[in-house]
């Protein structure tokens, strides 16, 4: 598709009390996928900015930064606030294993449907033995050097054709026969049906991805629900 790709890895290990042996650590593991086309480094910044740096440190400012100074920026951040939050709990408590933190990304580049590209990024948030996996999806239009969003896809006033679709998807997935026996089941139990803005736009299918907890027990993990085009032709903008 005429693109070419860079791969930023980076690995950090910092200690929460410099210079002792015992001091509980964080580690920050960085694999980054980034667009070497000197005409894509918007596409570079909006996906930087986009969430998939967690905490979004870098949504404070509007500076352009190359993905590597970016990175940077980013680590130097996550490391002095994780110093600063948790000295006071080592120091009280003691506790290396409380104070011990992972933050890891990887991510993944796909073709989608036409000139758009599947961006997907691979997170999880570590303390201690506790460990909050999730992934989260983009999708890149090469034609317009954008991300979209779903309100670049659906028609307004879709949101109720979506839930339907979504919920008869979800329905055949589980092997549920009603709408009811979909909540029995522990989804969408006290909240509406939704299509998220985690999503892929895949050949045929649009693939809504709801993080582990969202729409049901955190047991079922993560979620995803492919809705054919064609089921939603009359929602859609392209």
């Amino acid at each position: 598709m005429g693109v070419v790709l860079d791969t930023l890895k980076v690995e950090k290990n910092a200690a929460l009390v410099v210079d002792s042996a015992g001091s509980p650590q964080c580690h920050v593991s960085l694999e980054l996928i980034t667009f070497g086309n000197k005409e894509y480094s918007d596409i570079n910044d909006s996906l930087l900015r986009s969430g998939i740096l967690s905490p979004q440190y870098l949504s404070l400012t509007d500076i352009h930064m190359t993905p590597k100074a970016a990175v940077d920026s980013f680590i130097q951040r996550y490391v002095s606030d994780y110093r600063e939050f948790f000295t006071g709990i080592f120091s009280d408590e003691g506790s290396n294993d409380a104070a011990t933190i992972g933050y890891t990304l990887t991510t993944k580049i796909e073709e989608g449907k036409d000139s758009i590209l599947n961006y997907k990024a691979f997170i999880s948030n570590r303390q201690d033995a506790i460990s909050t996996d999730y992934t989260y999806c983009l999708n890149i239009d090469l034609g317009s050097k954008r991300l979209l969003k779903l309100s670049d896809i659906f028609v307004p006033g879709s949101e109720k054709g979506l839930q339907e679709a979504i919920i008869s998807r979800l329905m055949k997935q589980t092997g549920c026969k009603t709408p009811e026996g979909l909540r029995e089941a522990g989804f969408f139990v006290n909240i509406e049906a939704y299509a998220p803005n985690n999503f892929i736009l895949g050949d045929k299918v649009i693939t809504f991805v709801y993080v582990a907890g969202e729409i049901a027990d955190r047991s079922k993990g993560e979620i995803q629900v492919e809705v054919k085009y064609s089921d939603v032709k009359d929602l859609l903008k392209r």
